[in-house]
């Protein structure tokens, strides 16, 4: 969207109209986040599963002649894998940071990852400090830890007052890293803490597109995260390097500003995203 009010969702059947021409180019390349994209968000992080439409969408994309497949997930690379299990994908975890490609017929647990960033500095000493810095928390309660070396992930999307925890969540890590060592890099109910300059999700998305030169591509996703591969996509395509379409999900109450000034349309949830990813590869 060329500017910054927040787009309605559209249909699926719409949005199969606007893609409809991408689709007649090759190689085309389809890019997906995982969480608020093939897995609807739920309280615990690691209790996300992917819709059975959305694999069953992506195996066919993915057995497609002329289509690349990636996932690209702040999770990590062996983690996304296991559980969206389909081979023929690439999958590139901790928002491009790890990388590992699947073949077909092979188990997600044989996934070999490899590393594009080999950063030292690494934030696992927060990931013990933090629940001691928030006062009166009992961990359990609803701080999730998510350790991705070099980075780490605070959740506190179980937290009754989001927004108060929030809060508490980036002053005990401005307590616990008061020089600003590494990046805060805020996502929906989540604050990840990552070195600066790490690779992220436009830097994964730029790098696929050098190696795999796609004439055509397609971005879904939903958090600001994903707004980065976005703005890299539209800037290859006001380059004139590829045709491309950027889709926001909206896995939320809203989507977040960031995701919907960078995004092309909005799909209404995950289920529409895996939708409307089965009506492409009906399509294709």
């Amino acid at each position: 969207m060329s500017d910054s009010s927040t787009p309605q969702p559209i249909a699926v059947r719409r949005a199969i109209e606007a893609t409809r021409d991408l689709l007649a180019s090759r190689p085309l390349l389809v890019v997906t986040d995982f969480d608020g994209t093939l897995s609807n968000i739920v309280q615990d992080p690691w209790g996300a599963s992917i819709l059975p439409l959305g694999r069953r969408a992506l195996r066919r994309l993915a057995g497609t002649h002329g289509v690349h497949v990636s996932v690209l997930s702040g999770r990590t690379a062996a983690d996304v894998a296991r559980r969206v299990r389909v081979g023929n994908v690439h999958y590139l975890g901790n928002h491009g940071i790890e990388r590992g490609y699947l073949p077909r017929g092979t188990r997600a647990e044989q996934l070999v990852v490899s590393s594009v960033d080999e950063e030292a500095h690494e934030a696992g000493h927060l990931a013990e400090e933090m629940a001691a810095a928030l006062p009166g928390l009992v961990a359990d309660d609803w701080l999730v830890v998510e350790r991705k070396p070099p980075a780490v992930a605070f959740h506190f999307r179980q937290a009754p007052d989001t927004a108060e925890a929030g809060r508490r969540v980036r002053e005990a890590a401005d307590s616990l890293d008061p020089e600003g060592v590494l990046e805060r890099f805020p996502g929906r109910r989540v604050l990840e803490l990552r070195p600066f300059g790490a690779v992220a999700k436009g830097d994964a998305l730029r790098s696929l597109l050098v190696e795999l030169r796609p004439r055509a591509a397609l971005i879904l996703g939903d958090d600001v995260s994903d707004a980065l591969a976005f703005a890299e996509l539209r800037q290859a395509r006001e380059a004139g390097t590829l045709d491309g379409l950027a889709v926001a999900i909206l896995a939320r109450a809203e989507v977040p500003p960031e995701v919907a000034e960078t995004a092309d349309f909005v799909l209404p949830s995950p289920a529409h995203a895996a939708r409307y990813l089965a009506a492409v590869a009906r399509v294709l």
